[in-house]
């Protein structure tokens, strides 16, 4: 599984290069936030890891305007996408159990244009 989320994560992130170059944030660095939330996510840990945790937090500091938020929920909705298994209410309890709440609620369905003055929008 870690070759195939590599694999996957190589691609994000050259797609995403050229997509948004004036951006400090790239997808590679959302997905290495977030590879360590995969198994909390797909239900194999109870809770969320704290190295998950820590880059929840991580990626909430990176993404400083509207512009970054909206990438980096896009690029976590890309990575989504090959990650099989993905558990509606992990997802949904996802800030509260990093303790980085959010002032929205968040689904499998969440809309990166939303991402207005949130620090942090989750998985579609």
């Amino acid at each position: 599984m870690k070759a195939i989320l590599a694999a996957l994560l190589v691609a994000l992130a050259v797609s995403y290069v050229v997509a948004v170059p004036n951006f400090a944030i790239s997808c590679g660095k959302v997905d290495l936030c977030m590879e360590p939330c995969v198994k909390y996510l797909t239900g194999g840990q109870k809770e969320p890891s704290e190295d998950c945790c820590t880059g929840v937090k991580k990626l909430k500091g990176m993404a400083k305007n509207t512009g970054e938020r909206r990438f980096a929920c896009n690029c976590m909705k890309q990575a989504a996408h090959g990650i099989s298994g993905l558990k509606d209410d992990a997802v949904a309890n996802f800030p509260d159990a990093c303790h980085t709440p959010l002032p929205f609620s968040i689904s499998m369905n969440f809309d990166c244009n939303r991402c207005v003055y949130v620090h942090l929008c989750l998985i579609d």
